[in-house]
C-alpha cells in the first residue's frame, strides 16, 4: 500500500501580512479552498483522504493531506494549479467587468502571480510515516521563483508591485511618475466606492495577491469557484466588524493563538500500541476540526469576539469590544480572563484527545499594527511551548513595540491571578507593581530568591507560595534564582495591566 503526502506554502508569505481581518478571512480561505479541492478530486478518484479526515473551508487549514493510495505528483499538481488560476481568473475578471472603462495592461503580472506564488510539496511512502518523513525532507530543499517588478510598491507590504490595469507597460525611464501616481490613486478610489471602504480604504494600494485576500470574500467571486452553498467561506463581516477600528479609536483588543502539544508523538505512540495507522489520523482529524467548529467557535462568538480561524490543533482567534470608559475595558479583560480560566477544562477537552495545549495571549494596544500583532502572537505562543508546554503565555503588547510577558500552567493560572490581595485585603495590582520597582531598583534580587518568594507569599498567600514552590519545574521550568525571581516580576508588571 502506498501513501501520498501534499503540502504547500506561499511563496511571499503573503497570507501572513495581514492588515484587516479580512485579509485573515481571505488568506484562510484561499488556503481551504485549494485543500478543499485536492481532496474533492482524490476522493472523486475513489482514493481514501486520510486527512484532514472531512474538508470544510469555513474550517481553517489543514497542514498535510495524506492519501491512501497512489496520488500521483502531476495529478495533485495540475488540481492544484488549476484551483489556484481559478481563483486569480475570478478576481481579475471581476475587476475588469465592474470598471471597464480602465485600458487593462495587465495579465503578465496576474500570470506571473498564476506561476510564481506557491511552493508544492508532494511524496510517497508505505506507510503514513514514512510518506511524512519524505514531505519533511522533500520541504528542505526549497525551489522557487521570486518576482520582480518596476514601480511603486504596495503600501500594505512595501514589497511587491502596486495592483493597477496599466501596471505592464510601466518603464522608468519613459513613464511619467506623477501621472502614473494619480492613475494608481483614481483606480483604487474607483474600486473603494464599488467593494465599500470596509473591503479596501481608498488610501490603501494593493498588490496582486494582496488584493486576491480581499475580493476573494465577496459572493460573486465565491460564485466562480464550483463550490456549493454549504461549502462557501463564513466570511460575512458582520457590524461587529465593521466597528472595530483599532487604530483610530485606539482601543485595546485580544489576540489569542494555539497549537496541540507534541502531536507527531501522540499519533506515533498510538501507531505503536498496534492500532491501525490511517483509522488514527482519520479519527483524530475528524475529532480537531469538529471541536473547532463545535467547542471553540460557540465557546467565544458569544459576545466575546471572533475565531478567525480552526484548522484543527491549531487556532486564532481576537477578543474585542467597543467599550467607551476604562471601567467597561476593565470588566471586558475581565471576561476574557475568565475564558482562559475555563479553556483548558472546559473547552479544549471537549475533543476527547489525551493532548495538551499551548496558547499565546496578546493584549495589543490600539496603535499596534495588526501585521505586528500576529507576529506577537506567534512569538507568544512559540514561548508558551518553550517554557513548557501545556500553558499560557500572556504578553501584553504596546504602542510603542515593547511588550511585558509572563507564562503559567493552564493548572495554575486562575489560583495566581484570582488570589492577589493587597495589603488591605483587596485587588489594587499597583501595590506589588510600586514593590517589585523599588526592589529592582535596588537589586534586591540578585543572587537571592527569597525576597521574590517573600513578596509572592504577602499578595499571593502561604498555600498557594507552597503550591508554587512544590511544582517549580512544572510551573517556571528551571529552578534557579533567576528564573524564579523573573516569573514573580514579570507576573506583578503583567497582572497590573491586566487587573488594574
Amino acid at each position: 500500500m502506498r501513501y501520498t503526502a501534499v503540502t504547500f506554502s506561499p511563496i511571499q508569505g503573503f497570507i501572513e501580512k495581514s492588515r484587516k481581518l479580512r485579509d485573515l478571512y481571505g488568506g484562510s480561505f484561499i488556503l481551504s479552498y485549494l485543500s478543499h479541492t485536492l481532496c474533492d478530486y482524490a476522493r472523486s478518484n475513489n482514493q481514501e483522504v486520510i486527512s484532514p479526515a472531512t474538508i470544510n473551508v469555513v474550517q481553517g487549514t489543514p497542514n498535510q493531506i495524506i492519501i491512501k493510495g497512489d496520488f500521483s505528483y502531476q495529478e495533485a499538481r495540475t488540481i492544484f494549479d488549476r484551483a489556484w488560476k481559478t481563483i486569480l481568473q475570478s478576481c481579475r475578471e471581476w475587476l475588469e467587468n465592474k470598471l471597464p472603462s480602465k485600458d487593462y495592461q495587465w495579465q503578465q503580472q496576474w500570470q506571473a502571480w498564476e506561476n510564481h506564488t506557491w511552493e508544492f510539496f508532494w511524496a510517497q511512502g508505505s506507510s503514513i510515516g514514512e510518506a511524512r518523513h519524505a514531505l519533511n525532507e522533500k520541504k528542505r530543499s526549497r525551489n522557487w521563483v521570486g518576482i520582480n517588478w518596476m514601480g511603486e510598491s504596495s503600501t500594505l507590504s512595501g514589497t511587491d508591485a502596486i495592483a493597477h490595469p496599466t501596471m505592464g507597460k510601466f518603464h522608468p525611464k519613459q513613464s511619467n511618475y506623477s501621472q502614473e501616481i494619480a492613475k494608481i490613486e483614481d483606480f483604487y478610489q474607483q474600486l473603494s466606492h464599488v467593494v465599500s471602504e470596509s473591503i479596501i480604504d481608498p488610501s490603501e494600494q494593493l498588490s496582486i495577491p494582496e488584493l486576491i485576500k480581499r475580493l476573494i470574500t465577496l459572493k460573486p467571486i465565491q460564485s466562480q469557484l464550483n463550490l456549493s452553498a454549504a461549502e462557501l467561506p463564513k466570511v460575512e463581516i458582520p457590524d461587529s466588524f465593521r466597528d472595530l477600528k483599532r487604530l483610530e479609536e485606539n482601543r485595546w483588543t485580544g489576540w489569542f493563538q494555539g497549537d496541540g502539544d507534541r502531536i507527531g508523538e501522540y499519533l506515533k505512540g498510538l501507531n505503536e500500541q498496534g492500532n491501525n495507522e490511517a483509522q488514527i489520523l482519520k479519527k483524530f482529524s475528524r475529532a480537531m476540526l469538529n471541536w473547532g467548529e463545535n467547542a471553540l467557535k460557540p465557546s467565544v462568538e458569544n459576545g466575546l469576539g471572533r475565531v478567525i480561524y480552526a484548522g484543527g490543533d491549531d487556532f486564532l482567534g481576537i477578543f474585542y469590544q467597543n467599550y467607551t470608559s476604562d471601567a467597561e475595558k476593565q470588566a471586558f479583560l475581565g471576561e476574557c480572563l475568565q475564558w482562559f480560566y475555563r479553556f483548558n477544562h472546559e473547552v479544549w477537552q471537549q475533543h476527547q484527545q489525551n493532548i495538551t495545549v499551548s496558547v499565546g495571549f496578546v493584549w495589543a494596544a490600539g496603535g499596534v499594527p495588526q501585521r505586528d500583532v500576529l507576529q506577537h502572537c506567534r512569538e507568544a505562543e512559540q514561548a508558551a511551548k518553550k517554557q513548557g508546554r501545556d500553558r499560557l503565555a500572556i504578553r501584553i503588547l504596546f504602542n510603542s513595540g515593547n511588550y511585558l510577558q509572563w507564562t503559567c500552567p493552564w493548572w495554575f493560572l486562575e489560583e495566581v491571578i484570582t488570589g492577589y490581595r493587597d495589603r488591605a485585603g483587596g485587588q489594587n495590582w499597583t501595590h506589588i507593581y510600586n514593590d517589585i520597582a523599588t526592589l529592582e531598583n535596588r537589586h534586591a534580587f540578585e543572587n537571592n530568591q527569597n525576597i521574590a518568594l517573600g513578596l509572592f507569599e504577602i499578595y499571593f498567600g502561604s498555600q498557594t507560595r507552597q503550591r508554587l514552590e512544590q511544582n517549580l519545574d512544572s510551573v517556571i521550568l528551571g529552578d534557579s534564582s533567576p528564573d524564579i525571581n523573573q516569573w514573580i516580576i514579570n507576573l506583578a508588571k503583567v497582572g497590573f495591566h491586566l487587573c488594574h
